[in-house]
């Protein structure tokens, strides 16, 4: 499904997921070629293999920064939106917004619209345990994996048992960090799986955004990063949504009258300063 202008994009999530009874969230990529479904932490070697060293040297280096920050999501939201690489990916839950980042950046390439329809069970909110579990495991070693037997049975106490004494001491050790009375046992499937996480509103930026996000876990080992489900991304038509290159600044300038730019969406007084010399240079 190729958008070349917003009104056929709002006419097709009318037309296709209007009656969608699932949560529906949206991420725009501005390259549609070259874009991977995962977060930026999984992109280099480098970063998922230093993640423990990220995580405490940013809090090490700015801790006012993260002096509000009750437990270990906050923190990882706050450097999220500081860039630095974390295992969350921003989604949102507004359509706009998602064409937006489709059409900001790569104007030389075609971008794409992907529409995530996520059921109830893997949709948490910032408190739940699963959502806890994974956030942790920012603080292990790029060594941390965990063996899962082929026997394995998830409903067999004592198979959970085993491999949470065996594998997950360190991590539990970390979890109770934010939650100190949570029960010593981790189900293995929870570690492997994407979630999305809708967080407190109480961060300008993602008030504006509508913004929530994925969380990844791991496979079994702590370079391998879980797949987001195909079965979440739905597809019009069969078809991806892309906005070509040619269209993406006509598609902006839509957007601008909606009251979708980066004025709007990034409130800081940085963000609002290049948005303001950009339509002035124009002049």
């Amino acid at each position: 499904m190729i958008i070349d202008h917003v009104s056929e994009f709002t006419d097709a999530l009318t037309q296709y997921i209007s009656k969608s009874k699932a949560n529906i969230f949206f991420r725009g990529h501005s390259d549609a070629e070259n874009f991977e479904l995962k977060p930026t932490l999984y992109r280099k070697e480098n970063f998922f293999e230093n993640e423990h060293h990220l995580y405490r040297e940013a809090i090490l280096n700015c801790p006012q920064d993260f002096s509000k920050c009750k437990n270990t999501l906050e923190q990882l939201v706050k450097m999220q939106h500081y860039g630095i690489p974390t295992r969350i990916l921003d989604i949102t839950k507004n359509a706009l917004v998602a064409l937006y980042f489709t059409c900001i950046d790569n104007q030389k390439a075609d971008g794409e619209v992907i529409i995530l329809e996520i059921p109830n069970s893997e949709n948490c909110y910032y408190d739940s345990d699963r959502i806890t579990i994974l956030a942790n495991l920012c603080k292990l070693r790029s060594d941390f994996k965990y063996q899962v037997s082929p026997n394995f049975d998830y409903n067999n106490e004592a198979d959970v048992k085993f491999i949470n004494k065996e594998y997950f001491g360190y991590l539990l050790h970390h979890i109770k960090e934010d939650k100190p009375h949570f029960f010593d046992i981790i189900d293995p499937s929870d570690l492997s799986s994407v979630f999305a996480v809708q967080v407190k509103l109480d961060n300008p930026r993602i008030i504006r955004q509508s913004g929530a996000f994925l969380i990844f876990g791991v496979d079994r080992e702590k370079k391998n990063c879980p797949n987001v489900p195909s079965e979440w991304i739905l597809k019009p038509n069969n078809e991806k949504v892309i906005v070509p290159a040619s269209k993406k600044h006509s598609i902006l300038k839509e957007l601008e009258i909606l009251g979708i730019s980066k004025a709007n969406l990034f409130p800081e007084l940085d963000d609002l300063a290049d948005f303001l010399k950009d339509k002035y240079k124009k002049l």
